[in-house]
């Protein structure tokens, strides 16, 4: 049988011996027939005893010690072979005849010695049974060999030559997006918001060599989803995250839309009202609702629609919330309704909503409460004085005299000093209910004379952290914020 060892066959190495020739174990290459010496081959004599045979181990230290020298099957007469730890992958130590638990493995610590070292290695021989390394750079005389053990699936080191003889490098090409990944896995779990930029100058730092800016991104991204789920696997679990919802948490109302699109179900929403805020909403809070949507910057965008109450300390108290692919009236009308049934609301007329003016709001609100209060936020209602021209310090000033007035005759003494200033300012506010603007106009019911939608503004920077996160950890996310508010 041709083994083959580097390129060399052994009926080469006989023949180049026999002639007086200078036969390859004459380099400084330790070599190790695999078969021979675990004693697969039968009726051979000479098998060369390992010197490790003869020690006495008296004390094992730790578990890692079990780890590194383990026997062959034949514990009497077998010799004991240096195994591989994995909890040195990042910095292994590499030794003639090591065992590997896989080809996985050995190639593994082949990247990993690479960048340890900072030198290229590539593999000149990959199959099932056998796994040759070299040093890329053309001279260097490093290599290793590792050949499968007959009926196992470990892999040993049959020849290695551990002396690099070329310079180190700064672009290391074994560095690779799943192998950075790997290495910092538990960075990116104990701090997902790193700044990549951040992370990417410390690991160059840290290793001496090059990673690119875009391998640096992947890391991270695989990381996540390593440690997530890819967010098409999340929008899979959203049913069991709805059921599981409602078995913890009874009495709350947890919601789940899909659309039926080609046979494939298309996610439409999801809404969750949890049993304890609406207890604490009922029971404490003022008649007042505010109303805002945010964003979602995750890797599948989408709109998150949130209300707000007020408690009797004038701090905010969220409700509800619901994620939606867009906003329009119909998600406004249909989330609106769903609200109005939880927090039982019977009389509209006693409660005041505010809300920012967002599209197909004025519709819905028009629809499912005709009869309640509506304020909008005067500082966009401020920002849209602005946009069509009266964006002068004394129009602001006259503007938010006007709003602060706190009763009618006040109110229209303020409108009629902005008719001095610009008649076209005062027709564009004249055209705005002041019952939605004014404090004069406000009704007396919730004791709230509040004039922005500060709470809403307010809530939406506190889950800023999970608004780039895909679905299913965003919903854990807010929910257990909600959780520690309570």
């Amino acid at each position: 049988m041709n083994v083959e060892t580097g390129g060399v066959e052994d009926d080469e190495i006989n023949n180049e011996t026999e002639a007086g020739g200078v036969g390859i174990f004459e380099e400084n290459v330790e070599f190790l027939d695999s078969e021979n010496d675990i004693g697969i081959a039968s009726g051979s004599n000479n098998v060369e005893e390992d010197n490790s045979e003869n020690e006495s181990i008296d004390m094992v230290a730790s578990e890692n010690d079990l780890d590194e020298h383990t026997q062959s099957d034949d514990e009497e007469n077998g010799p004991n072979f240096v195994v591989y730890n994995p909890n040195q992958m990042y910095d292994p130590a590499l030794e003639l005849r090591m065992i590997f638990s896989s080809k996985k493995e050995f190639k593994k610590a082949m990247q990993s010695h690479a960048i340890k070292n900072k030198r290229n290695v590539k593999f000149t021989k990959n199959d099932s049974f056998r796994v040759y390394a070299v040093c890329s750079r053309e001279g260097c005389e490093w290599k290793i060999h590792a050949t499968k053990l007959k009926n196992e699936h470990t892999f040993q080191v049959n020849l290695y030559k551990d002396e690099h003889t070329c310079p180190q490098v700064f672009k290391v090409k074994n560095v690779k997006t799943s192998w950075l990944s790997e290495r910092y896995l538990q960075e990116f779990k104990s701090d997902p918001k790193r700044c990549v930029t951040g992370w990417r100058v410390d690991i160059m730092n840290e290793l001496r060599c090059h990673v690119s800016r875009d391998q640096a991104y992947r890391a991270k991204r695989e990381a996540l989803t390593k440690l997530e789920g890819s967010p098409e696997y999340q929008f899979t679990k959203l049913w069991d995250y709805a059921e599981e919802l409602r078995k913890t948490n009874l009495g709350s109302t947890v919601v789940l839309g899909i659309n039926d699109e080609n046979g494939q179900n298309r996610f439409e929403k999801f809404y969750v009202c949890f049993s304890a805020l609406k207890q604490g909403f009922l029971g404490g809070c003022r008649p007042v609702i505010c109303v805002d949507g945010c964003h979602l910057k995750g890797p599948h965008k989408g709109i998150l629609l949130t209300t707000v109450g007020v408690d009797p300390n004038n701090n905010l108290y969220p409700i509800a919330y619901l994620v939606i692919q867009r906003e329009s009236t119909n998600t406004w009308e249909w989330f609106l309704t769903v609200l109005k049934h939880d927090v039982c609301i019977q009389r509209d007329s006693e409660y005041t909503f505010m809300s920012n003016k967002q599209k197909g709001l004025i519709q819905a609100f028009q629809s499912v409460f005709p009869n309640t209060a509506h304020r909008f936020c005067v500082r966009h209602l401020h920002n849209n004085f602005k946009n069509v021209g009266f964006r002068a310090l004394a129009y602001k000033n006259a503007m938010w005299k006007a709003v602060r007035a706190s009763t009618v005759r006040d109110f229209k003494l303020r409108m009629e000093e902005i008719k001095k200033l610009d008649e076209k300012a005062f027709d564009w506010l004249k055209e705005k209910p002041p019952s939605e603007w004014s404090k004069s106009h406000f009704t007396e019911l919730p004791k709230c004379d509040m004039l922005l939608n500060n709470y809403c503004e307010s809530f939406n920077p506190n889950i800023l952290d999970a608004r780039d996160k895909s679905i299913l950890t965003m919903l854990e996310w807010i929910r257990e914020y909600l959780m520690q508010k309570l």
